[in-house]
């Protein structure tokens, strides 16, 4: 793992009391506003509004850099920051693989009143923060527990999907959108791939 941190604070017991809708499936999260522009065959072209992210890069395997990425990212947003302040949760949490080279990037997307300029900063110095611009996305949505495999399958339909679409160029790598925490029923779970794409007049 490139992070070891041996002091992540404790989730408090009133967020736990908070997620127990959580184990259904019930978001109460706030979700990233966007507009969607187009719906076919299950997948959805949408446009996000600018955002204000943290992000976390870490090595390892999927299962164990997903948790030590979003430990860290979790000790952000509870308090671990220059201000000791804590900041809503804000769905989904992004994770994306660099190259198929087992370094993972998750993302939090900050509440919309936070920007570069009055959001706190982390006190891990792994963490950074950054402004997304209005981005076009591409979208497929799936349900269970999520895995390397479980991207791949549905990284490749959307891929074909695009391919078959030449007006709509993607411009990144694929990433994994999950709305709900560990505690979730997997039957309950909502995840998505995401990827940001182009559209060519």
């Amino acid at each position: 793992m490139s992070h070891n941190s041996s002091s992540h604070q404790d989730i408090p017991l009133s967020e736990k009391v908070k997620s127990l809708p959580g184990f259904f499936g019930i978001h109460l999260e706030e979700q990233a506003p966007y507009d969607v522009l187009k719906t076919e065959a299950g997948i959805e072209v949408r446009c996000y509004r600018p955002q204000t992210q943290a992000r976390i890069t870490v090595s390892g395997e999927f299962k164990e850099a997903q948790k030590e990425a979003f430990n860290s990212l979790a000790s952000y947003i509870f308090g671990e920051n220059t201000k000791n302040e804590k900041l809503l949760m804000t769905t989904p949490v992004l994770l994306e693989e660099k190259n198929k080279t087992k370094e993972w990037t998750m993302t939090f997307i900050l509440p919309p009143e936070f920007s570069l300029a009055n959001a706190p900063r982390p006190d891990n110095k792994n963490i950074s923060l950054h402004e997304r611009p209005v981005q076009l996305v591409a979208s497929i949505s799936y349900p269970g527990l999520n895995n390397p495999e479980k991207i791949a399958e549905f990284s490749e339909v959307l891929k074909k999907w695009l391919k078959k679409r030449p007006w709509y160029t993607p411009v990144s790598e694929f990433q994994t959108a999950q709305f709900d925490g560990p505690l979730t029923i997997p039957f309950f779970r909502k995840n998505e791939i995401h990827i940001e794409v182009k559209h060519i007049h």
